[in-house]
């Protein structure tokens, strides 16, 4: 009875495979199954059955039956590995039987249409496929889905230089190994050529040891949109790749002539743009100077003219001022006559006393006395502040300063502030706080310059009625001036270029810009400092230190 189960078996035309599901080892396979997988009679009875299927799905279904979970399996697409290592698509069944309460699985499969649909259109194509290979200037391999060398033209061969004897041997595995020997990148072939299941397309450059360059590109072959194989393109690309190297040689050394040519340019330009700006801020400077000059021509013109006016005006009113003093005399003389002829009246005859008594009376001889008095009083007192105006502008205006000189810098303060009390009387109130500072060396008349800029420039910043105190001291060999105003202040950006020549913050028409310049100069003319503190909103305070004594006597050329 045996027996003839084991006829019937292998006269099944399925594939019939029992499996032990303890130790997955394939207890008994019928004929069909040696047939179909290329076994020789009994070399299928104890291989494990994963040999066979191999798919993912597979191994996890004999790992849980291994387990004790048996589950049967009815009509699955499946994968059966040949004894040659190529795949058969089959259409499988499992069922668990229990002879003698032992639970074994048993599997029946009949190859599917597919695989031999698949098989026919691979060979067709590949025979088509084997005329446009060698119709190519590449060289081509393709590999199937095992990595195995299914066609290959005569060109691979002949790029590579494969040995005659490894293509009659027609060993797949050293033929690859021989290519992926001949090239620099040979872990990167050896990747891509095992890579044979990838569904996109790759491409990479490969140098080959003798020198040469190969461009390999490879893509999927399908069937049925599946892929069964990869196809491998080798060119040689060395003659293009050295001819874009020397085009770009050629380019780089154009690139690098056009920014030498461009950084000389660029170096002429930048030395032009250096002499233009050069140029400008010598002729700014050249501007500077010659307004400063003019400035301070017409400065000493003033002082000039000044002392002029000062010396007309001095003569007549020396003798205006002798005639009122000896008009004053005589009046107090005729007053005595005056008196004298009253006291004489009572001697009189009575009509000549009522007549020079009614002459009197019309006269009001008692108040031509006393305002006579006051006016020769008023007039001496005008003619008094005349002089002193006058004297103002003499010490004001020193045009003859050749030389240092010593001079009291509190009188040159007073004296500018008489000559510029029209610009203060209406604006603010004047606090002076005299240290009683000693004489120092110096030119005063410019010195008188630069405290009447600073004082007009206090009274313009005072919006409506404000307050300028002026300060003096003294700190070892320098005496300090200080003039403050309760004006509007100067913005920080501006602070650094309130000495710049040209520099005005006035609208155009009331102001030069060269007042502060001029003081700078003449301060550092006289080798000492103006410093400036300002906020705006509060006021601003301006130092000038002087020393008391110039250490060196010779002459300082005038640069204001």
């Amino acid at each position: 009875m045996i027996e003839l189960a084991r006829l019937m078996l292998d006269h099944c035309p399925e594939l019939m495979l029992l499996v032990n599901p303890e130790n997955l080892q394939i207890e008994l396979a019928n004929a069909s199954a040696y047939s179909a997988l290329g076994y020789e009679s009994g070399k299928l009875q104890g291989l494990p059955i994963t040999d066979v299927e191999t798919d993912l799905k597979d191994l996890f279904y004999w790992q849980d039956a291994q387990a004790g979970q048996y589950q049967q399996v009815a009509d699955q697409e499946a994968q059966y590995r040949r004894s040659g290592g190529d795949l058969m698509s089959v259409r499988k069944s499992v069922v668990v039987i229990t002879p003698d309460d032992k639970p074994m699985l048993m599997i029946s499969a009949v190859p599917s249409q597919q695989e031999r649909v698949a098989e026919e259109a691979l060979a067709h194509t590949l025979s088509q496929l084997r005329a446009t290979l060698e119709s190519t200037g590449n060289g081509i391999v393709v590999l199937d889905w095992h990595g195995k060398v299914s066609s290959m033209n005569r060109m691979f061969g002949q790029m590579w230089d494969i040995p005659s004897e490894l293509l009659n041997w027609q060993d797949d595995g050293r033929i690859l190994d021989f290519v992926v020997s001949q090239v620099n990148e040979s872990e990167l072939l050896r990747q891509q050529l095992n890579a044979v299941m990838r569904n996109d397309e790759a491409r990479a450059l490969l140098h080959h040891v003798d020198g040469r360059i190969f461009e390999v590109s490879s893509r999927p072959q399908f069937l049925y949109e599946q892929t069964i194989g990869r196809v491998f393109s080798f060119q040689d690309i060395t003659e293009r790749m050295q001819a874009e190297q020397a085009l770009r040689d050629s380019r780089d050394f154009l690139e690098e002539r056009v920014l030498e040519r461009t950084a000389d340019l660029n170096a002429a330009n930048e030395k032009l743009e250096c002499e233009k700006e050069l140029q400008s801020l010598l002729i700014q400077k050249l501007e500077a100077a010659q307004n400063q000059l003019l400035q301070s021509e017409r400065m000493a013109s003033i002082g000039q003219l000044a002392a002029g006016v000062a010396h007309e005006i001095n003569n007549p009113v020396g003798f205006v001022n002798s005639n009122l003093g000896t008009l004053q005399n005589y009046v107090k003389d005729i007053f005595k006559l005056i008196a004298a002829y009253e006291q004489a009246q009572s001697t009189l005859p009575g009509p000549q006393q009522q007549q020079l008594l009614h002459l009197a009376q019309d006269i009001d001889i008692n108040f031509l006395r006393t305002d006579m008095a006051d006016l020769l009083k008023e007039s001496i007192d005008g003619l008094q502040r005349v002089k002193r105006i006058v004297q103002d502008l003499k010490d004001f205006s020193h045009v003859d300063e050749a030389e240092f000189q010593y001079a009291d810098i509190e009188a040159g303060l007073e004296s500018t502030l008489r000559v510029v009390w029209n610009e203060l009387k209406y604006k603010c109130e004047v606090v002076k706080a005299y240290a009683g500072i000693p004489h120092i060396e110096c030119f005063p008349f410019q010195l008188n310059q630069v405290f009447m800029n600073l004082l007009v420039n206090a009274a313009n910043a005072i919006e409506g009625h404000g307050t300028i105190t002026i300060r003096t001291g003294q700190e070892g060999d320098q005496v300090w001036v200080e003039i403050q105003d309760t004006g509007k202040g100067i913005p920080p950006e501006n602070l650094n270029r309130i000495y710049e020549p040209f520099f005005t913050t006035k609208p155009v028409g009331k102001g030069t810009g060269l007042g502060l310049s001029l003081a700078y100069g003449i301060i550092q003319k006289h080798r000492g400092s103006i410093s400036v503190q300002s906020q705006v909103g509060v006021g601003s305070t301006f130092r000038i230190c002087l020393p008391l004594k110039q250490t060196d006597h010779v002459a300082v050329v005038d640069n204001v």
